[in-house]
């Protein structure tokens, strides 16, 4: 169990967002009600703190002009949502914005979608979103509950309120929603690979490494997934199965350099030393491999390997 917690604090690229999370849904309202799960009023105002504090006092610039004028993605969004004003295209624009990395004008949209249609459960998701991604998932799990209270048959909803339940540290919770999300729909990748990374977390690594062959299987390019097997791999033991998992889809340095990565959460840092060198002789130009093989150095004494 301690190797299993030193896994889970070594950076691996491992995403546990729902990859399928972004995709446009259209209308998802299913309830007739249109009582939402009320929100605390310190929650609100934590809220609206936030927002304050990432707000830009002039538009966004790049190198001397709009980033709206650089983007045509953006600008084309924005075109659309002035012309033909809909939740759809609100969220269009926010998802722009928050590719960007501009939290308040994404979230300034997303609001502008409530408002055109509070029973959209896309738009609380796609706020849900917002939220866990700033690293703010607290402000978010209200959100995400409107999202699967208004589309309760949505697997996309449920695996974000996974996600949100997960970094709020209610792994079980979690788990249950991706489950459901699972079970709405089974071949979700995004899902699936959040099992995947939760049995991980639990030490059920056969379960694990099950789940994101199936996760590839319907997503062969999600790197998450490959990733976490290769992590899932690791945790068993299995450094070549782990290192061939890591291969997929990336470079064969960034395969090196995350089996290097798992080694040292084991503590084997004479195995990780060479996978870092293996990875700096792959590509010489690495700065991380070479700051990893100089932690991996520093660890080697009584205590390691």
């Amino acid at each position: 169990m301690h190797i299993l917690r030193r896994f889970t604090c070594v950076v691996l690229a491992v995403v546990t967002a729902g990859c399928g999370a972004g995709r446009s849904a259209g209308s998802l309202t299913t309830r007739p009600n249109p009582a939402p799960p009320q929100e605390s009023l310190s929650a609100f105002i934590e809220k609206t703190r936030e927002v304050q504090a990432q707000a830009s006092a002039a538009p966004p610039k790049v190198l001397g002009t709009t980033l709206e004028t650089v983007d045509a993605r953006l600008g084309a969004a924005l075109l659309e949502a002035k012309l033909r004003p809909s939740s759809a295209a609100a969220r269009s624009v926010a998802s722009a914005y928050a590719r960007h990395g501009i939290f308040d004008m994404a979230h300034q949209y997303l609001m502008s979608a409530v408002r055109n249609d509070p029973r959209d459960a896309a738009n609380y998701e796609a706020l849900a979103r917002l939220w866990r991604d700033v690293r703010m998932s607290h402000l978010g799990i209200a959100d995400a509950h409107r999202a699967v209270y208004y589309a309760p048959e949505w697997a996309v909803a449920h695996n974000t309120l996974g996600t949100l339940l997960q970094a709020l540290g209610q792994r079980s919770a979690a788990r249950a929603e991706y489950e459901r999300a699972v079970a709405l729909e089974p071949t979700a990748a995004y899902a699936l690979n959040n099992l995947c990374y939760s049995d991980i977390l639990d030490g059920r690594f056969a379960s694990a490494i099950a789940r994101c062959k199936d996760a590839l299987k319907s997503d062969s390019t999600l790197r998450a997934a490959q990733n976490n097997l290769g992590l899932a791999y690791a945790a068993a033991g299995r450094m070549n199965a782990a290192l061939g998992a890591f291969s997929l889809g990336v470079d064969p340095a960034g395969a090196l350099y995350n089996l290097g990565l798992t080694q040292m959460a084991r503590k084997e840092y004479r195995s990780a030393i060479e996978a870092f060198q293996a990875a700096q002789v792959s590509q010489p130009s690495f700065p991380l491999a070479a700051a990893r093989l100089q932690q991996a150095n520093a660890q080697l004494g009584p205590g390691g390997e």
